[in-house]
């Protein structure tokens, strides 16, 4: 059996995540997120890394600018998920997205909760000079990173570590732990 999954998510390190679990028995559904962008000089619009990604896979994207509207949930049920996966999505949902019947919520978060909740956790690691990190799956509720944690993996962090390099191995670290997660939900 497999669960069906909506993905939000929207940075490069949210990338090799979504491609774990469209490479797995599992269904996605759709994707969230963020709508493209003008950036740089030129002023050219930019897809966001999520977006490429899911346009080279072919699967189903969705831009919403607002998630608390009864049109964005009566959406979300519609798909009627198992899940749904949010990994630096860049917005925050909303309590009656998350109150949604039968539909688990789940966060992938770039620090050992409760340690550095909210944004730049990675960054905030390495600021602090700590000597280990990792990434927390935890289910999401309407206080900011504090829900439940349901696994964690932990990383050293060595002192000449710079952000890329920590980024991509906690986020090659969370696609092989989203799928021991989604199992542990489907059993």
């Amino acid at each position: 059996m497999s669960l069906k999954i909506v993905f939000m998510g929207t940075p490069e390190f949210a990338v090799p995540i979504l491609k774990s679990i469209n490479d797995s028995e599992h269904k996605i559904l759709e994707v969230y997120t963020l709508s493209p962008r003008k950036k740089d000089r030129g002023k050219k619009i930019h897809n966001t890394p999520i977006h490429v990604f899911s346009n080279n896979n072919k699967l189903k994207l969705r831009f919403p600018d607002k998630l608390d509207s009864e049109q964005e949930c009566d959406h979300l049920k519609k798909l009627n998920p198992d899940v749904v996966v949010v990994v630096a999505y860049g917005k925050i949902l909303p309590d009656q997205m998350l109150n949604l019947d039968k539909i688990k919520f789940i966060n992938i978060h770039a620090s050992l909760l409760p340690k550095w909740r909210g944004a730049a956790p990675i960054q905030r690691s390495i600021m602090n000079l700590d000597s280990v990190t990792g990434v927390s799956i935890m289910q999401i509720i309407s206080k900011l990173d504090e829900g439940p944690v349901m696994m964690q993996a932990k990383l050293d962090i060595k002192k000449d570590t710079t952000f890329e390099i920590l980024s991509k191995k906690m986020s090659n670290l969370a696609a092989n732990k989203i799928i021991e997660a989604l199992d542990l939900i489907e059993n």
